[in-house]
């Protein structure tokens, strides 16, 4: 513990990628430590539990911003049984939803998952939501988050503060969550990429609400470049499906 002692209570903002940590001891000490933190990144860091992450909202209720970059890691619950998903559970979720007020901004990324095993990630739907509605979350960015569809986007579309909304890879969203999200009260950015399950109807349903101020369509399939046009104030449409965007969007290798 002692190599743990160094001063670190007005650090506001975090971010540690791609580094080795080990259970019940490291990122752990310092979350705890940190107790004016307002901005958190942690990409690719291995071995974190939802100890760490209940460990940090005990200590950062001024917490505005987080960033998870999560990909497959193997966790033992006893010497016979081993699995295979993301680092965090709903009680990481349940943590932040109780300690941490003033979060207002949550990028989920989830690498190396695939659509046909939502257990890959520790998160769940119903665990996401309790965090969205106990927070006035204004921005949020998920990308390829298996466990949300649309009665999540349903949920959503009901959250008095969330102003951005970015969607990658979110194959279970479709045209019944575009017409929920149109009629979110303060929505006026939507960004959608790779989200094949979107067609031009859902565009439509966008575009009937009269309320974005930009929308962004990058490599959505089925969506054509006439149904985008005259949605929003600001419309950017790509169907660039070119190995520089499959990086930006979590695909590369890392």
């Amino acid at each position: 513990m002692d190599a743990y002692d160094f001063c670190c209570e007005s650090l506001k903002d975090l971010r540690l990628a791609h580094i080795k940590t080990w259970p019940e001891v490291g990122v752990r000490v310092l979350l705890g430590k940190c107790k004016a933190l307002e901005k958190l990144c942690l990409e690719y860091v291995h071995a974190l539990n939802d100890n760490d992450m209940i460990a940090l909202s005990r200590s950062c209720s001024n917490l505005k911003s987080i960033l998870l970059r999560l990909n497959l890691q193997r966790y033992s619950s006893d010497v016979s049984y081993c699995e295979t998903r993301t680092s965090f559970t709903d009680a990481s979720l349940y943590a932040l939803a109780l300690n941490c007020r003033m979060l207002q901004m949550v990028d989920l990324s989830f690498t190396g998952c695939s659509p046909d095993w939502p257990s890959e990630i520790g998160f769940t739907q119903q665990g996401f939501l309790v965090l969205i509605q106990s927070c006035p979350i204004h921005v949020l960015v998920l990308n390829n988050a298996n466990f949300f569809d649309d009665e999540g986007m349903k949920a959503l579309s009901s959250s008095p503060h969330l102003e951005t909304l970015e969607l990658i890879l979110c194959h279970a969203v479709t045209d019944a969550g575009m017409r929920f999200i149109a009629h979110t009260p303060c929505l006026s950015n939507l960004t959608l990429r790779v989200c094949h399950h979107i067609t031009d109807v859902g565009v439509a349903e966008l575009g009937r609400a009269h309320k974005l101020e930009s929308l962004v369509i990058e490599y959505c399939g089925e969506v054509s470049p006439q149904a985008a046009q005259g949605v929003a104030k600001s419309v950017h449409y790509s169907k660039d499906s070119s190995d520089a965007l499959m990086k930006r969007i979590g695909l590369g290798i890392y």
